[in-house]
């Protein structure tokens, strides 16, 4: 398992985000590159829920870490998915 700290914001719905918030512990499907996709367990340290429009710093964990693991490395960009749809996007802070 590897853990990252990133940088996520959630797309407003007028941008074609979600209409509600998400709690910690989220798994959406992140977006590397044009066609990888992997899922990721994302956590708030320190609060509960993030709701369409903010930006938090959050930890993701990664159980299957072989299939991206050349783009986990600061400053690489990733796509926040669930399904086909973008909701988000996210920045790699720091690998643990």
């Amino acid at each position: 398992m590897v853990e990252v700290t990133a940088k996520i914001h959630l797309l407003p719905m007028d941008e074609g985000g979600r209409q509600s918030f998400v709690f910690s512990g989220y798994r959406p499907n992140l977006r590397f590159g044009q066609d990888l996709y992997t899922d990721g367990a994302i956590t708030f340290s320190d609060r509960e829920k993030l709701f369409p429009g903010e930006t938090w710093q959050v930890t993701i964990r990664f159980q299957k870490p072989e299939f991206v693991q050349e783009y986990l490395k600061v400053g690489k960009v990733f796509d926040i998915h669930e399904g086909l749809r973008k909701v988000g996007d996210g920045e790699i802070l720091a690998v643990f």
